[in-house]
């Protein structure tokens, strides 16, 4: 497993828009003791060895929750790093399908790592910039590797920034305001500690309006409290937005900083010191970079553009209270047209893509 975690270093670490991911953290998802995939998945990891040295690893894992909702025969690779050649990747791939076929899929599907709302896909457009926090990045040579080995196009996700920071303010709240009238509809910024006590709230009302995404496997309670642990410590109040209905939680958005130049100079390890810096970084220090991470509204309420006012609050709060210079809008899955015609509306230019890929086997 070490030689697993540190792989990644020989492939990417003279990529100085690679940011390592933190090995504590890749730990403790990979670990069946830990990892809350775990609780109803199971995965199998490869190392491909060359003259006793790793150049390659991957992931094969099956998902009977995706199962249930979608298709019974398809299996899933993941953490997929390699050297440039083919007869590596082919090696891995190979594995990865042999245990797959194994358990009676006849499709493989990736990367995956584990879930649809984890890291997803391999980069294949926008390698001129860094990655924004929980994105994937790699080589541009990892898309001729997959397609050597007879992998086709799934489906693409796409990540969309907006820079424009000189806009009509006034029409903006007056917008704003056209969608909150009416009713007991109410737009507030909790406390993290009032919000983190509706945490389960959220999780529900994302299940319910992303049912129909592609590939959406409900969160269960305890994948969404990891992560949501995970993002407790970097949540600053002024970037969450709820629309409460009578008090009760109709619609929200979560917005956090950018931390992965932060994360990037840790180089995977997080020690007391790194910890304080990105606390700092995180809470303290004027923001320069913002990703709107998850936004959901419950179905009832889904014709009311409610949607649109969680952006536009996030917009205007952006731009009267910060320097931020750049806002990422990620990841928005190519076939959510009406999603995407709505970022575009509002400034967003796309930026990068991942892509998923498929193959019988």
């Amino acid at each position: 497993m070490k030689a697993f975690l540190n792989l990644p270093w020989s492939i990417q670490k003279q990529d100085p828009l690679w940011v390592p991911p933190i090995l504590s953290e890749q730990r403790r998802i990979l670990d069946p003791r830990t990892g809350p995939f775990f609780d109803y998945g199971a995965a199998q990891y490869f190392l491909a060895l060359r003259d006793g040295r790793p150049v390659g690893r991957i992931s094969a894992h099956v998902n009977p929750r995706y199962e249930e909702r979608h298709d019974p025969g398809t299996g899933f690779f993941g953490f997929f790093e390699c050297i440039d050649d083919p007869g590596v990747s082919n090696a891995l791939f190979d594995a990865a399908a042999h245990w797959l076929g194994a358990r009676g899929k006849h499709r493989i599907l990736g990367p995956l790592s584990f879930s649809i709302y984890d890291e997803v896909g391999i980069l294949v457009e926008g390698f001129d910039s860094l990655p924004v926090i929980l994105h994937a990045h790699n080589p541009p040579y990892y898309q001729d590797l997959l397609l050597s080995w007879g992998f086709r196009k799934a489906i693409d996700w796409y990540a969309f920034r907006v820079t424009q920071r000189d806009i009509d303010a006034e029409a903006m709240e007056k917008r704003l305001r056209t969608i909150m009238r009416g009713g007991d509809l109410v737009l507030v910024s909790p406390t993290v500690r009032d919000f983190s006590t509706r945490a389960d709230e959220v999780m529900e009302i994302f299940n319910e309006s992303w049912d129909d995404n592609w590939g959406h496997v409900p969160f269960t309670r305890k994948e969404f409290h990891h992560i949501f642990r995970q993002l407790r410590p970097i949540l600053r109040p002024e970037m969450i937005h709820l629309v409460l209905d009578q008090g009760r939680i109709v619609a929200f958005a979560i917005n956090i900083p950018d931390l992965n130049p932060a994360i990037q100079r840790l180089n995977g390890r997080l020690t007391p010191w790194g910890i304080l810096r990105l606390l700092y970084e995180a809470r303290l220090k004027p923001l320069k970079k913002a990703r709107v991470l998850l936004l959901g509204v419950r179905r009832p309420y889904q014709g009311r553009m409610l949607h649109h006012a969680l952006i536009l609050r996030t917009y205007l709060q952006i731009v009267r209270t910060t320097s931020c210079e750049v806002c990422d809008c990620s990841l928005i899955v190519e076939s959510l047209g009406h999603f995407i015609r709505t970022v575009e509306r509002f400034g967003g230019k796309r930026y990068k893509t991942f892509r998923l890929f498929e193959r019988e086997i």
